[in-house]
């Protein structure tokens, strides 16, 4: 394969952080579309019935105004798609497999899509997982005239990165399925800047994010000791916590708790904490447990930000509307517009309106760099707060 160790790892790294921020699946997916030295249009999409987030859809280097016209005239009518329940699980296939280029090119969809975007009709995927409740898959369309210098690379990457996606999916669909309506709610919390750490029941610490790592550093919530232990400082929560440790180590892991934490400064945080089951995962990114079937806390710790300063914040610098700010900030929390139209009682197609409008007024070509833009103005808002 031609891609670098180094950027493999990177992007190997990226898919593991989505396992627990959802919301950098968008990062890892502009960065895989660039790692061959060629453009590939990347996605990842799917469906999970079981924990009602469906559909995930993130998408890279497409044009915007091509992904409306997809998703208004074409949703249900991609000839790739007719296929997909042809693929099994670990299959990685080519676009021509999928849908041969003689037939692919008497189509709609090849007329007002692909050809539009320099004939992207070569490239493939892998499908992830696909079951009576699910399916997701990993893909990339990339140029016709790339083909023969990319395709096969590109599909041996999807092939290698294909279990660790997976593995992150199952972690995603656990913090999706084990408390649902509670966690999806405010998702957003764990955006950029949450510290992140899997302990097992005595509280030893297998993984840690680098903004958790940081937050052990300074003392201010939480230490570690000698003994890479997780404590807090508050001496209630501790305890509180290891209560919870102890119903985790019995095995109840589908047990859910929030506390709130003051911090030195008088800043106040909120700390998530969700038992998982290793044995429940294909694998585990998080180190080597000394035993696969133990049971694992993912806590999550954010500061919490004053959602009235950002809402005012973020309408006055990127110059929105009312409505564009709450449906960008909806977005940036990573809802889909179905979903914003259905929390703020819109139509699909409003929502959508608004965020072109956002794009447009923001100088953005993507989603993406929206969202990027949002964060950053959350971070500032979270440090002037």
């Amino acid at each position: 394969m031609t891609v670098e160790a180094e950027k493999y790892i990177h992007l190997t790294n990226l898919a593991v952080a989505a396992a627990l921020q959802p919301d950098r699946w968008q990062m890892f997916l502009d960065e895989l579309g660039q790692v061959l030295g060629t453009q590939v249009c990347t996605q990842l999409i799917g469906y999970d019935e079981q924990t009602k987030v469906a559909p995930l859809a993130y998408s890279s280097g497409y044009d915007p105004a091509i992904l409306e016209i997809y998703e208004t005239h074409y949703a249900d009518k991609n000839p790739f798609a007719a296929n997909f329940a042809k693929c099994a699980v670990g299959d990685v296939i080519s676009t021509f497999q999928l849908c041969p280029p003689d037939k692919l090119r008497k189509t709609e969809f090849y007329a007002d899509l692909l050809a539009p975007l320099e004939d992207i009709t070569g490239g493939g995927g892998s499908m992830l997982a696909f079951d009576a409740d699910r399916m997701f898959l990993i893909g990339g369309n990339m140029r016709e005239k790339d083909r023969d210098r990319y395709e096969a690379d590109w599909l041996q990457l999807c092939s290698h990165l294909a279990p660790v996606i997976r593995q992150s999916l199952e972690i995603n669909r656990t913090i999706s399925g084990l408390s649902f309506e509670k966690w999806a709610a405010e998702q957003h919390l764990l955006g950029s800047g949450t510290a992140l750490f899997v302990v097992d029941p005595a509280m030893a610490i297998h993984y840690a994010s680098s903004e958790a790592e940081a937050l052990l550093a300074s003392g201010t919530l939480v230490g570690d000791g000698f003994d890479r232990r997780l404590r807090f400082r508050s001496e209630k929560v501790q305890q509180e916590f290891s209560d919870f440790a102890h119903f985790q180590a019995r095995g109840d892991h589908n047990i859910f708790k929030n506390w709130r934490l003051t911090g030195d400064d008088g800043r106040t945080w909120t700390c998530r904490t969700i038992g998982v089951r290793l044995a429940d995962l294909d694998r585990t990114p998080f180190g080597i447990f000394m035993d696969k079937s133990i049971s694992a806390i993912l806590v999550a710790l954010k500061r919490d930000v004053n959602s009235v300063s950002l809402q005012e914040q973020a309408q006055r610098l990127l110059g929105l509307s009312r409505a564009e700010t709450d449906t960008v900030l909806k977005l940036a929390d990573g809802l889909t517009p179905a979903e914003i139209a259905e929390g703020r009682k819109i139509s699909v197609h409003t929502a959508r309106n608004q965020v072109k409008s956002a794009l447009a007024k923001t100088g953005c070509r993507r989603q993406s760099d929206l969202v990027r833009m949002v964060e950053q103005l959350r971070q500032q808002a979270s440090w002037q707060s």
